[in-house]
C-alpha cells in the first residue's frame, strides 16, 4: 500500500491546506465536512473546496450525523450544499447512541431530493455491530460503504458483508502526514480500485461502478538506506513521495456539538 493514499478527508480542524502541494504528493481527491446535527457549518469549507478543485483534485463533502431526527440533518446539509445531479454525498454515521432508523431517515431525505444523488455511509465498529451478517436491504440498495479501520494490513479489516459485499473507501488512518498540511494530522483513504475509477466514483453522474480491486503485487522490494548524520533525504517510490518523519502533530476527529 502506498504512503499517500487517494484520498484524505477533512475538516475546519486542518486548517486551510495547500492544496496544490496535496496534489502534487500524488493525493487525487478530498471529501470535506460541511455539516454536523442541524445547526453547525464547517467554516473552513467553503475556501478549502474551492482551492482543493482549482489544484485539480476532486472534492465531495460530508455531514456528521447525531442522535435525534435524521431527516432535518439531511435537510441542513442540503440546504447548506445544493448538491448538483448525481453529486457523491456521504453521511459520516459513527457517533455513539445513533440508531439505523436516524441513518435510515438522512438517507430517505437525500433520495428525496430528487437529484440522483449517490450515497455513501461512513462508519465503523458503529455499523458492523447494528448490522452483523444481516443483510439489511435498504441500505445495500441505496448506498454504499466507506470503511474506517485503522490498520495498515487490509487482510485484518473488516465491515458487515452481509449488506456490503464489499467496501468502496477505506479510512486506515486518522494520524497521516500530507505534504501542504503541516500543523496536523489527516485521515487517510484508499479506493478499493484503481486511480481512474475513484476518479469515477468521487465524480459520478447517475451511478457508480462497482471497485474493482487492484491486483496483488507480483512481487516485494526492500531497499535499506543508510545516511550520513545531517543528510536530507527525499525518497520517492513509482514517482510518489515516500512519507516524511514522524513531527509534532495533532490528532482530532470527533463531534464538534458535544450535544
Amino acid at each position: 500500500m502506498s504512503d499517500i493514499p487517494v484520498c484524505i478527508d477533512i475538516s475546519h480542524h486542518q486548517g486551510y491546506p495547500d492544496f496544490d502541494e496535496v496534489r502534487r504528493s500524488g493525493v487525487r481527491g478530498v471529501i470535506h465536512k460541511a455539516t454536523e446535527g442541524s445547526s453547525f457549518i464547517d467554516d473552513a469549507r467553503a475556501e478549502n473546496l474551492a482551492n482543493a478543485k482549482n489544484a485539480g483534485l476532486a472534492i465531495a463533502t460530508y455531514f456528521w450525523l447525531k442522535p435525534g431526527d435524521g431527516r432535518s440533518q439531511a435537510e441542513f446539509y442540503l440546504s447548506v450544499i445544493d448538491p448538483v445531479d448525481g453529486e457523491r454525498v456521504v453521511i459520516d454515521y459513527e457517533e455513539d447512541n445513533c440508531s439505523l432508523t436516524t441513518l435510515k431517515d438522512a438517507i430517505q431525505a437525500l433520495l428525496d431530493y430528487g437529484r440522483n444523488l449517490q450515497i455513501t455511509v461512513y462508519s465503523g465498529h458503529l455499523l458492523k455491530e447494528q448490522l452483523g451478517d444481516h443483510h439489511d436491504e435498504y441500505l445495500a440498495e441505496h448506498t454504499d460503504l466507506w470503511l474506517a479501520q485503522y490498520t495498515s494490513d487490509e487482510s485484518n479489516i473488516s465491515w458487515p458483508s452481509g449488506t456490503y459485499p464489499q467496501w468502496s473507501l477505506w479510512q486506515y488512518s486518522e494520524i497521516g502526514e500530507i505534504p501542504g498540511i503541516d500543523d496536523s494530522y489527516v485521515d487517510l483513504d484508499n479506493f478499493n480500485g484503481t486511480d481512474a475509477n475513484f476518479l469515477k466514483w468521487i465524480n459520478t453522474k447517475g451511478g457508480f461502478p462497482m471497485p474493482v480491486p487492484p491486483p496483488e503485487p507480483s512481487e516485494l522490494v526492500r531497499v535499506a538506506i543508510t545516511a550520513p548524520e545531517h543528510v536530507d533525504m527525499r525518497v520517492s517510490i513509482n514517482g510518489r513521495p515516500a512519507r516524511r518523519p514522524s513531527i509534532l502533530r495533532k490528532a482530532r476527529r470527533g463531534p464538534d456539538v458535544l450535544r
